[in-house]
């Protein structure tokens, strides 16, 4: 008896798999889902503006310290072009400059006892020493320009300006052209309001009302 069972149930057994079959057939005869079209919104084109550039700030007032300290730096600015812009146009701006020291000898020598008494009266007994030390900075910094075309083509237009001008319009425009040359050569302080801060920071009575 029991082996008759045993015989059945052997009989049975393979049947089971078979009924899973089915099953998985009908999982996927079901009616299938469309997803909806996703719409496309038309997104508004932006106006067409003109780019219009902003006017160029006008020169500063002054530059450095004094007056006559701009002119004195615009001077030794121009002396480094006439040294460091060789080529067929550098005799010109040699005879050029020349002219402008006799034209203007005046002039220039009030600039350079100006620059000098600003370092004596606060400099004590060292101010040599740190007189020297800022015209060599001053030198150092049109001398290692990275911009030297447009340093030594705005040099000799200003050049060619100040030796046919009096040393009145020359003194009035120096601050002017001293920022035109600076920004030409590349400086990081064309205008000097960060030297200036610098010493307003340290003594403001040192500076003038104008540019504080």
């Amino acid at each position: 008896m029991a082996k008759r069972m045993n015989r059945a149930s052997s009989l049975v057994a393979p049947a089971l798999p078979l009924l899973a079959v089915p099953l998985l057939a009908l999982a996927g005869c079901g009616p299938s889902k469309q997803q909806a079209p996703i719409a496309n919104i038309p997104a508004p084109l932006p106006q067409n503006v003109p780019l219009v550039e902003p006017p160029p700030p006008p020169p500063p007032v002054l530059i450095n310290q004094d007056k006559g300290e701009d002119l004195w730096h615009l001077r030794s600015g121009l002396n480094v072009a006439v040294l460091l812009c060789q080529g067929p146009e550098n005799g010109a701006m040699v005879a050029s400059y020349n002219r402008v020291l006799g034209t203007h000898k005046g002039l220039l020598a009030a600039a350079a006892q100006t620059e000098v008494d600003l370092f004596r009266n606060k400099g004590g007994k060292k101010w040599q020493d740190a007189y020297d030390d800022h015209m060599t900075k001053v030198y150092n910094a049109y001398s290692g320009t990275l911009t030297r075309t447009s340093f030594c083509s705005r040099s000799k237009s200003i050049l060619s300006e100040v030796e046919g001008t009096s040393s009145e319009t020359f003194s009035q425009k120096a601050t002017a052209m001293l920022w035109e040359l600076n920004k030409a050569a590349g400086l990081p302080d064309p205008d000097g309001k960060l030297a200036r801060g610098a010493i307003a920071s340290t003594n403001p009575a040192s500076l003038p009302a104008s540019v504080r």
